[in-house]
């Protein structure tokens, strides 16, 4: 209590004069807003402790330990001794693990491992068991995919439960149910295909899932059970489910290297051949896609002015805001290709670029702002002022906008930034098709 004023705490506006603390005796509710800030702040040091014990650790709604080893004997000691790092911290903090729900296996192809022991955690012995289920992905001890391929084969378990929805005169209407299947059932198939599309690729396993998806489309069209399944699949535009698994796998892995997580492309790791194969047989696989990680402008050094139509209009030429070295931006994209277009109005100079049929029209409005930024450092006048104007309101917000995921954007930030120490660079919004 601060004696000088009584009634108040120190520092603080308390008119009560008294204060209470409460100690937490339950845990976070699942689905709680602030339940996975909380969880990450208070697990980050057990994970810390774990990551300098020898091991790998991964925590997502569970704890992942990860021991590579030659020796048998090496392992068991390793898994051991971070387990005891594990009770150690739940006794610092009063928490507690259940070793039943506690997993351990092997992945080798050793068919017996000498030397190797069973830990112990909270004097109950975990056994090393042939599969585990991790994250909604059952690993085997081979890795062959096998139990996860029949687990996700079924799927038309779901296509029953919705089955109770609709009938043949009655009930959802074909186009629903077409929704509920391609929405909500085939991704719950191909979640994590990119670590085990390679288990699907065997005539077994694809049968599997041909059955799966035969189900769903004698549903959704009405078909008689005598129709083969490569018809009604072709009938509704459904190809067949082993491609749906591959072809989201090997989007995964082009997003993955495009973001800069691809570490490693081994041809003896055949989940991650997929991407090798992938670009040797598509020169565009080459090419990165624009996105990245998570980038800050919090300092723009330019001025970014969404003008509206009426100032364009009213009076006659350009807003007062609009001096210095002038210069238009717009873009096109036809059936052909895309291209971007820059104009300077105060010296006369005209631009245009093909950009090819990838590139899409915020792409192409963001590259004309950036190649008038470098015509403008070309140049290099005396003007003070530049004012650059574009009629794309998406393109304006996005190099406004403090955060950014696209590397054009931040590149377009960057150039701006930099010629801004020499002008006072302002951005202004455009009408289209205003006559300006």
């Amino acid at each position: 209590m601060d004696q000088s004023h009584p009634g108040r705490l120190a520092g603080h506006g308390n008119p009560w004069g008294f204060s209470r603390s409460f100690a937490v005796s339950r845990r976070c509710p699942q689905g709680g807003v602030l339940s996975l800030l909380l969880w990450c702040l208070f697990v980050n040091e057990l994970i810390a402790r774990l990551n300098e014990g020898g091991v790998y650790s991964q925590d997502y709604a569970d704890i992942c330990l990860l021991v590579v080893g030659k020796f048998p004997n090496t392992v068991s000691g390793l898994i051991q001794w971070n387990l005891n790092t594990v009770e150690v911290w739940c006794d610092e903090l009063g928490m507690s693990v259940n070793p039943d729900k506690t997993g351990l296996i092997a992945f080798t192809r050793r068919r017996k491992l000498p030397g190797f022991f069973e830990p112990r955690l909270f004097w109950t012995t975990l056994h090393r068991s042939m599969s585990v289920k991790y994250l909604g992905v059952n690993l085997d001890s081979r890795l062959t995919w096998k139990e996860h391929v029949v687990a996700k084969a079924e799927a038309q378990n779901l296509m029953w439960a919705c089955r109770m929805a609709y009938g043949a005169t009655w009930g959802l209407e074909p186009r629903v149910d077409n929704w509920l299947y391609v929405s909500i059932i085939r991704p719950s198939v191909t979640y994590t295909s990119l670590v085990w599309w390679p288990g699907c690729q065997t005539a077994s396993t694809k049968k599997k899932l041909s059955r799966a998806q035969r189900l769903a489309s004698l549903e959704i069209t009405g078909a008689m059970g005598t129709t083969p399944t490569s018809a009604v699949g072709a009938l509704i535009c459904l190809p067949p489910l082993q491609l749906v698994v591959l072809s989201e796998a090997r989007s995964v892995a082009h997003r993955l290297w495009s973001l800069g997580c691809w570490s490693y492309l081994h041809p003896s790791r055949e989940h991650c051949s997929i991407l090798m194969r992938l670009q040797q047989s598509d020169p565009i696989s080459n090419m990165r896609v624009d996105v990245m990680r998570l980038a800050f402008n919090l300092e723009p050094k330019y001025r970014v002015t969404m003008l509206t139509r009426e100032d364009w209009t009213n009076g006659t030429g350009a807003p007062p805001a609009i001096k210095g070295l002038v210069w238009f931006t717009d873009r096109s994209k036809m059936r052909e290709g895309t291209g971007a277009g820059v104009y300077g109005q105060s010296v006369g100079r005209r631009l245009s670029f093909p950009l090819g049929r990838y590139a899409t029209v915020f792409q192409a409005e963001i590259y004309a702002i950036l190649a008038c930024v470098h015509e403008i450092q070309a140049q290099n006048r005396s003007e003070k002022y530049v004012s650059i104007c574009s009629d794309s309101q998406a393109a304006l917000k996005a190099l406004q906008a403090v955060r950014t995921t696209s590397p054009l954007v931040l590149q377009c930030q960057r150039a701006l930034n930099n010629i801004s120490t020499q002008y006072a660079v302002g951005l202004f919004w455009v009408p289209g098709y205003a006559g300006v």
